[in-house]
């Protein structure tokens, strides 16, 4: 196990500890488009075939022709941060570099910290409110009626925010190159009657959910529309135990060509039984296949994230939660340390670096 040690503070969390002065602040506010989503790159699509756009490639996006895309790319050698959401902390896991870094946020409690794709975070406390926290300006309050945050994805040019709210999923714009000056929020898609998400991800255009239902639940895939897609995905599950899901967590590789997800296995009485990791390409003739059991009895794997070589996952056995990193082309388990952390939420790789202390 690496010797992780503290390394430095965001800036933006550190703002964060006031937030309750922020509370009255209204929900859209005024979009200034960072230079890091200014359109960057010109495609044309001219036979139908596979191309990269802004997301994903053409044939699954449906867009022929010429197509200004933004696309976050980090820099040769970055290796994707890990957040670790918990009380009363976020601790950023870099297993490569042996350090950690650790924000503490006081009595602000954090449930979910994703990054925004140019420096910045969109946090949820425990209590509730989602809080965007730009690389550059102050934290607005994006949410405080209730919503889950979920993810952040984008396209044409701009980062958005999913959160689950009322029985549908919306994205709220964070940053806008086309001279929007009112941050949108709009509904993305509905969720059927009983249905509940289990988990989200979201990669570029890209969504990918597990719902839970009155059967065995579902692994769908969603687009920029909100239209449901047609992806290579796990065959529908044999329900032997109705009204818990056989699909536990999920994540999408930056790139979105790829998902990892979770089969839980169920004992008798509804408790987890068995938990296997499968990665899966979405792209290709490519099938899934179990990379490893990563949960024993009674486990259960509440969060999962996926960097396009390893995996992180946050595990409950019983009172006992851990995080780990896994390397999926190895297989080596790397335990990440959280520095005495009461609780632990949520895991998710930040894609591009997280802006430091100016």
């Amino acid at each position: 196990m690496p010797d992780f040690a503290p390394l430095f503070y965001f800036r933006r969390l550190r703002a964060i500890a006031g937030v309750a002065a922020i509370a009255a602040m209204a929900a859209c506010g005024e979009l200034t488009p960072p230079e890091a989503y200014s359109p960057t790159t010109s495609t044309t699509a001219t036979d139908g075939t596979d191309i990269q756009i802004d997301s994903q490639v053409a044939e699954r996006s449906g867009v022929d022709g010429t197509v200004d895309a933004f696309v976050p790319t980090p820099d040769p050698g970055y290796v994707p941060t890990l957040l670790v959401s918990g009380d009363p902390t976020i601790v950023s896991a870099e297993a490569d570099q042996s350090s950690i870094l650790v924000t503490s946020l006081g009595d602000v409690r954090v449930s979910r910290a994703v990054d925004d794709l140019n420096g910045g975070l969109v946090i949820q406390e425990v209590a509730g409110s989602i809080v965007y926290l730009p690389a550059q300006g102050q934290p607005e309050l994006l949410d405080d009626s209730g919503g889950r945050l979920l993810d952040v994805g984008h396209w044409d040019g701009s980062p958005r925010a999913f959160v689950e709210v009322d029985g549908q999923v919306e994205w709220i714009r964070l940053a806008s190159t086309g001279g929007d000056t009112e941050r949108e929020r709009t509904v993305h898609f509905p969720l059927a009657e009983g249905e509940e998400i289990v988990s989200f991800a979201a990669s570029r255009d890209l969504q990918a959910v597990i719902v839970r239902n009155d059967e065995c639940g579902e692994l769908r895939f969603y687009g920029a529309a909100g239209e449901q897609l047609d992806l290579q995905g796990p065959d529908e599950p044999e329900c032997t135990f109705p009204g818990r899901p056989a699909f536990g967590a999920v994540a999408l590789s930056p790139d979105g060509d790829a998902v990892v997800y979770t089969n839980v296995l169920y004992r008798g009485d509804g408790t987890e039984a068995a938990t296997e990791l499968v990665s899966q390409e979405l792209i290709g003739e490519s099938t899934g296949f179990v990379t490893g059991e990563i949960g024993e009895d009674l486990d259960s794997i509440i969060s999962l994230s996926y960097d396009g070589d390893r995996v992180a996952y946050v595990k409950e056995s019983g009172d006992d939660v851990t995080v780990t990193l896994q390397d999926l082309v190895d297989r080596q388990d790397v335990p990440v340390d959280l520095l005495g952390s009461e609780q632990v939420y949520s895991v998710s790789f930040a894609r591009l670096p997280i802006a430091p202390v100016e």
